[in-house]
């Protein structure tokens, strides 16, 4: 194999040739392995790209000199194979990896994700210690501390398995290059730099993160102007492993709605990745024990990885979910299958020999997954965003359609209501979270008023581009004051603090409504603010200090 080109990163496809690509990056510590669950239902949409940092899962040891540094190796690998555009999701230093390229080189992104993020990780002299450590102790008190910080406790007493995996993990990266990404993420510091993102991102935290936590993610909605929230529940930093199925359902929602059209791809793409020896690195972290009774689990949860930089299948490792059959070929806005169609595993290949590697598996303890051939399919349209507006609506946008009953869908719907229905619905759970995901009774009495509404308000004003979402939830918190509707206020209320609105801004709308809506009915308001800002975790939008573990 030829030595890998010192400006490159080592990488691997899955998924069918010709789909938009979607790049995965990891977090510090980890290797590409940390994806393997959303791999199988990712692929079915897009052409993933996984990579390894310097000096993580075998990859070769070239120290970075900064975020910027890996940025810039990252695009070198890219161009290599003649990708011009590009979604990409990223884990915390992976993260900032994909705030430097919407930042430096926004017309390279279709989409963004980021994922345990922060527009500045702790502070500059917590780095620095951290890298003093390693210097002085290696990398074994680094490695024994990494489960606490990237996994809840309730998961780090269930899942043993995964716990020594991520042990292994650090303890088998190079020292010099996890010192040099200390130092990077020391000086990582873009919080003056939010409001020239324009790229439209997920921003996606645990819960219960406390490297990047939820109070950070808050910061870059707020600072980024085409940003939405997504807050899991029971994870902590790394949630794409502690919470695999709400992450992979939140990025494949997030990609197949805010994918941003391509230019035409770079001719001439070469499909072979940069290749070099490398030493055996640990496989993915073992699917997660579910509740209940199960079968028991084999021994040896690491599986071995195989050559690296190539886009042959590797062995998957037991964390690997079953491969599934990629969906039709590629599309301006990839759309997901109605219903997935599954294939099982293919048979159990051995696993290459490791000697006394730390993560050798017994050769069944590996299975090879292979990767179907793609089918073309025809493009789907994206859905329109005011093609609801009647045909006689003229310069009024706010015009109803015609007929006796306002709120009645014509017999035979349009295409434009259809695209506005689906936009409305759409934006309604965006804006709306959990509580919008549940679809209205189609057959109940209020059947046509829900169409309406969906229609008229959530496929109308609320997607309209001419406010951003902050603005429009203080518009309608302070609506919803003036009207004294306390119980949407609480819903919007809270739909506005997941989205990222920091509480500082609600109580200056709330001050600010005071002085024409009245002091009384600005204290009922504050009244429930109060309440559901408590309920939601405390003061939303302000960073808060915490310990790096990135």
């Amino acid at each position: 194999m030829s030595e890998t080109p010192a400006n490159t990163l080592q990488y691997r496809f899955d998924g069918p040739e010709g789909a938009p690509v979607l790049v995965l990056a990891p977090s510090l510590g980890t290797t590409w392995h940390m994806w393997d669950r959303q791999v199988p239902e990712l692929a079915r949409h897009w052409r993933v790209l996984r990579f390894d940092l310097p000096g993580h899962g075998g990859a070769p040891a070239r120290p970075l000199g900064s975020v910027g540094d890996l940025t810039d190796r990252l695009l070198a690998t890219l161009d290599g194979l003649g990708i011009e555009r590009f979604g990409f999701a990223g884990c915390s230093i992976g993260g900032a990896v994909g705030a430097d390229l919407a930042l430096r080189h926004p017309g390279r992104l279709a989409a963004l994700a980021l994922v345990g993020t922060s527009a500045r990780f702790g502070t500059a002299e917590a780095w620095r210690q951290r890298g003093d450590t390693v210097r002085t102790s290696g990398l074994d008190p680094i490695a024994r501390s990494a489960p606490e910080a990237w996994f809840t406790p309730a998961f780090l007493a269930a899942q043993p398995a995964i716990v020594e995996w991520a042990v292994q993990m650090v303890r088998t990266t190079d020292p010099l290059c996890y010192i040099a990404a200390c130092q990077a993420l020391a000086a990582f510091d873009i919080r003056d730099d939010l409001g020239r993102t324009a790229s439209a991102a997920l921003v996606l935290v645990g819960a219960e993160d406390q490297v990047a936590p939820p109070a950070d993610a808050r910061v870059l909605v707020a600072g980024i102007h085409d940003a939405r929230l997504a807050v899991v529940p029971a994870a902590s930093h790394l949630a794409p492993v502690e919470q695999p199925a709400a992450v992979t359902d939140l990025l494949v929602r997030h990609f197949t709605t805010a994918w941003q059209s391509a230019p035409t791809p770079v001719a001439g793409t070469a499909q072979a990745g940069p290749a070099g020896p490398r030493t055996p690195a640990p496989a993915g972290p073992p699917a997660p024990a579910p509740a209940g009774p199960q079968a028991p689990v084999p021994s040896g949860p690491f599986a071995a990885a195989a050559p690296v930089g190539l886009q042959e299948p590797e062995p998957a490792g037991p964390f690997a979910a079953p491969e599934q059959t990629p969906a039709a070929g590629p599309s301006p806005v990839p759309q997901p299958a109605a219903e997935p169609t599954v294939t099982p595993p293919s048979a159990a290949a051995p696993a290459p020999a490791q000697g006394a590697s730390p993560f050798a598996a017994p050769a069944s303890a590996a299975s090879a997954a292979s990767i179907p051939p793609s089918v073309p399919a025809p493009s789907v349209p994206a859905p329109a965003v005011a093609g609801h507006l009647p045909a006689d609506a003229g310069d009024n946008p706010y015009a109803t359609p015609a007929g006796p009953n306002p709120y009645a869908a014509p017999a035979t719907a349009p295409a434009a209501d259809a695209d506005a229905h689906a936009t409305g619905v759409r934006v309604r759970r965006e804006v709306l979270g959990e509580e919008g995901r549940g679809d209205p009774d189609p057959e109940g009495f209020r059947a046509e008023y829900d169409d309406f509404v969906t229609r008229v308000a959530w496929g109308g004003p609320w997607a309209r581009p001419g406010l951003d979402r902050r603005t429009r939830f203080l518009v309608t918190l302070t609506a919803l004051t003036a009207g004294g509707h306390l119980d949407e206020l609480a819903r919007y209320l809270r739909a506005a603090l997941r989205d990222g609105v920091p509480a500082d801004e609600i109580k200056e709308t709330f001050l600010h409504a005071s002085l024409y809506c009245g002091m009384p009915t600005a204290n009922a308001a504050f009244a429930v603010a109060e309440r559901v800002v408590a309920e939601e975790g405390g003061e939303p939008g302000k960073p808060v200090e915490s310990g790096p573990e990135a």
